[in-house]
């Protein structure tokens, strides 16, 4: 008897031990973003198909983390990957962009690497199904070769994905690790700290994150490369948004600098556009002529853009993907989808030769400034848009007549409204211009914290980053109760939500 009890006291603890730290790694780091463990728990919870284990397993070394791979992941280096990959998903069918942005963030965290300066293995095994994902790898350890480097380019492309999704770019540095261990350091100690209890993460709390990048380089990032989701944050980018690029001739524009300076473009920018969209009509027939309107044809490790159509009732399709409301969100997605398959591309080949994930990033730029003078081109003809006089009005008109009436306010009245409240804004101290309240307002803008405080959300470093959070937070708010009867539609909130991003 004392045989077989002693026999399932060992066996259970082996069970134990073997989720917990391996001989020679960095000290516990695995709950050190909480927040993040928290949220893609709770979206994995909506939907796991695969039986995937709790997210924490996959920050382990791969002897604790195949205890999570469930039914179908033969390789734990693709554990992370999987689980965020899943989680995007579920968030995403959900309208969360919090939830997205979580699995995003997630997708980044450093992986225990086993000792001090040694790097996690990259998956290869499967692909992510959502690019967003698939574009992101793993911190790793700042102790290890080249990882400073290596870190900050994690950490900017995340941030433009965060964009993507409607979420606040700069929250990408939360994903950032440890100030970096001693390598000769025998107790392998590094860093770091484990607080499974506080749920913020003790990186933040205890003040151990080291940012990889300064929230200028953020902004830089976004704009040289930024997604334009339907919902993306920042993605003002209805004609009048993308007139401003146009006649500023910038080669992309940026998703949080199009929030910043939407409210600037006036009709004689847009008047501009038009102009310069007029020359470019002719490389755009070809294109236009066999159905697909995206025109790019760079094809940077023998992946093009999934081409762009209209649906007939004033929407976009893009192959493959979704549906979005004015053509330059669409152009743009296909570009941040061709983006996704490049870089995926060059991290399998090892980033050699030409085909580099940098060289995709360029080659996105290009796109996105193809999308732009496309998209001017549809404003210009019959075909783009209803009305000639005001392109955000246009747009308006792409949906139902509840569409058509909640966005009736053109890029002119939005401008005209912005300049009207903005002295009685800042004389209350709310930065927050824009004033339609479908499903609720939106929440004020402050200085304070960081740099900007959004009422009963978060800090930020720019107004900009907060201006858009503030949007985003009303348009969620209002989506909800489009969802939940409220007598409107989502695409009123979208509409209204373009009109906000425009009004600062």
């Amino acid at each position: 008897m004392f045989a077989t009890k002693s026999l399932v006291a060992f066996l259970s603890l082996s069970i134990v031990c073997s989720a917990l730290p391996i001989l020679r790694r960095e000290v516990p780091q695995e709950h050190s973003h909480e927040q993040f463990l928290t949220s893609v728990r709770a979206s994995l919870a909506l939907d796991n198909p695969d039986s995937l284990g709790d997210p924490v397993f996959a920050l382990l070394g791969n002897k604790a983390a195949v205890q999570g791979a469930g039914k179908t992941i033969t390789d734990p280096d693709c554990l992370q990957q999987a689980i965020a990959d899943q989680a995007f998903t579920n968030a995403k069918a959900a309208n969360d962009v919090d939830g997205m942005v979580g699995a995003l963030t997630y997708r980044a965290l450093e992986r225990n690497s086993g000792q001090v300066g040694a790097k996690s293995a990259a998956c290869t095994a499967i692909t992510a199904t959502n690019p967003e994902i698939a574009a992101i790898q793993q911190h790793q350890d700042p102790a290890s070769d080249g990882a400073a480097e290596a870190n900050k380019a994690v950490t900017l492309e995340l941030a433009k994905q965060i964009a993507a999704v409607g979420g606040d770019p700069q929250d990408a540095l939360k994903s950032g690790t440890f100030a970096p261990g001693q390598l000769d350091d025998p107790t392998a100690a590094g860093n770091t700290c484990d607080d499974q209890n506080d749920t913020v993460g003790c990186i933040f709390t205890q003040n151990l994150l080291v940012e990889d990048a300064t929230a200028e380089e953020i902004d830089a990032a976004v704009a040289g490369g930024s997604s334009g989701d339907a919902s993306a944050s920042g993605s003002s980018s209805d004609s009048s948004a993308s007139a401003s690029g146009a006649a500023s001739e910038t080669a992309a524009t940026s998703a949080a600098e199009a929030s910043a300076s939407a409210s600037a473009t006036s009709s004689a920018a847009a008047s501009s556009a038009s102009s310069t969209a007029s020359s470019s009509s002719d490389s755009d027939s070809t294109s236009s002529a066999s159905g697909n309107l995206q025109t790019f044809t760079g094809s940077l490790g023998d992946v093009t853009p999934p081409a762009v159509t209209a649906n007939g009732d004033g929407s976009f399709s893009v192959e493959g993907n979704a549906d979005f409301k004015n053509l330059q969100n669409a152009l743009v997605r296909s570009c941040d989808v061709q983006h996704n398959k490049c870089a995926n591309a060059a991290n399998s080949s090892g980033n050699k030769g030409d085909l580099t994930v940098e060289a995709c990033g360029q080659q996105q730029t290009e796109c996105n400034a193809s999308a732009q003078s496309a998209s001017a081109a549809g404003s210009a003809s019959t075909g783009g848009n209803a009305s000639a006089g005001s392109a955000s009005a246009s747009t308006a008109g792409n949906s139902d007549n509840n569409d058509a009436s909640a966005s009736a306010t053109s890029s002119a009245a939005a401008s005209s409204a912005s300049s009207a409240s903005s002295d009685s804004s800042s004389a209350s101290g709310n930065l927050q211009a824009f004033t339609g309240n479908l499903g609720g307002t939106a929440p004020a803008v402050t200085a304070g914290g960081k740099g900007f405080i959004v009422e009963n959300n978060d800090e930020f470093l720019n107004s900009a980053a907060a201006l858009t959070r503030s949007c985003d937070v009303q348009h969620n708010a209002c989506a909800n109760a489009a969802n939940s009867g409220g007598g409107f539609s989502v695409g009123d909130c979208d509409a209204q939500n373009t009109e906000c991003k425009a009004a600062n």
